[in-house]
């Protein structure tokens, strides 16, 4: 039999941000004032499957699109007594998250012992400049872009041999320890996170690929029960019960004339929050072709460009992405529009050499 506890109420009060941290020059006051919201839901089960309820109740509440997103999300997710795969950010009889069997383990299992370190600085470029976070960065036009936020989480890399073989290796800490979950949070904003390590066999290879984003097991992990770098302080949670952004961007836009996006916000977007879903694998894939060698325990560095005019181009595009199940601001659209065109892109670009 299933049985639910108690549903619990409160007054959403007004916000300044969309998914914790620190505030951003970009984020604005959005008061909730009237939308009733879901605060907890406990559930003990046995073998049945409930899906949706959280998403009927956002549904009908009335309540904003970042609130419809959280039900919406917990709903889609649904609970499962079965084997947990859609438990998500729903908390069970037990006391565990959906994580609980293991699909995100933070301490995963090393693929090899040794191998090569591969070292790969994130090196951010717009306009073929070096785009300086915190910093006012001149556009062709005369106008002006400062980046206040940029991040995004890489995972489940591989590289690829030049006889088409995919070969899957670790991601590393900066000490040349596996990283928790196997996942690496580039934050522009602190200079440790600038190199994505990964440990490979010796070989000649053709490129790489990863996730831009975490997938789906991590994705439904609760923030307030990992360690970093999936942790609220990751500035990454998507609104509560919607798992992680994979990608973040926030930015100030001046037009030639000193005024706030005047003709810049067109082609350069002062937010783009990319995610994915709790109830399905949404995480995209990208693929970076360039040619290199691994010798046998020799260490080898190799940057990896983050090309932001396309990353913008695609964050900006017309691309119709209204069969979204969801109804988020404009900077979730724009991260749609991006999470569904960059594998066909080259925002990441190996440095040739």
């Amino acid at each position: 039999m299933l049985k639910a506890g108690p549903l619990v109420f409160f007054r959403c009060q007004a916000i300044e941000s969309l998914h914790g941290g620190r505030k951003s020059e970009q984020l604005h006051r959005r008061s909730n004032e009237g939308c009733v919201k879901l605060r907890s839901m406990r559930l003990g089960f046995s073998g049945v499957v409930i899906a949706g309820l959280s998403g009927l109740i956002g549904a009908t509440l009335g309540c904003s699109s970042t609130e419809r997103a959280d039900f919406a999300s917990a709903g889609a997710a649904g609970v499962s007594g079965v084997n947990g795969a859609g438990a998500g950010n729903l908390v069970g009889a037990s006391g565990s998250s959906g994580a609980m069997f293991n699909g995100c383990p933070e301490h995963p299992t090393p693929q090899r012992t040794q191998g090569s370190l591969l070292s790969m600085p994130l090196h951010v470029f717009l306009q073929n400049q070096a785009f300086a976070f915190g910093q006012r960065n001149a556009l062709s036009d005369g106008g002006s872009v400062v980046p206040l936020n940029f991040r995004f989480y890489i995972s489940e890399v591989a590289l690829q041999r030049k006889t088409g073989e995919s070969v899957t290796v670790d991601v590393l800490t900066a000490a040349g320890a596996p990283a928790p979950y196997g996942v690496h949070l580039f934050d522009a904003e602190e200079p440790n996170s600038s190199t994505l390590r990964v440990l490979a066999p010796a070989g000649d290879y053709a490129g790489l690929s990863f996730a831009l984003g975490i997938g789906l097991a991590c994705n439904q992990l609760r923030p307030d029960r990992t360690a970093p770098p999936l942790t609220t302080d990751s500035q990454m949670t998507w609104p509560h019960s919607g798992g992680f952004l994979f990608l973040r961007y926030e930015g100030r836009n001046e037009g030639a004339d000193g005024s706030a996006d005047a003709g810049v916000a067109a082609t350069i977007p002062s937010m783009v929050h990319m995610g994915g879903s709790i109830a399905q694998e949404l995480v995209p894939r990208v693929t970076v072709a360039g040619a290199f060698s691994l010798s046998s325990n020799s260490p080898r560095e190799k940057a990896l460009n983050v090309i932001m005019d396309d990353l913008f181009a695609a964050a900006t595009s017309n691309l119709d992405v209204s069969d979204m199940s969801l109804a988020p601001g404009a900077e979730a659209i724009a991260g749609e529009r991006l999470r569904r065109s960059i594998s066909g892109l080259s925002v990441f670009q190996l440095e040739p050499g």
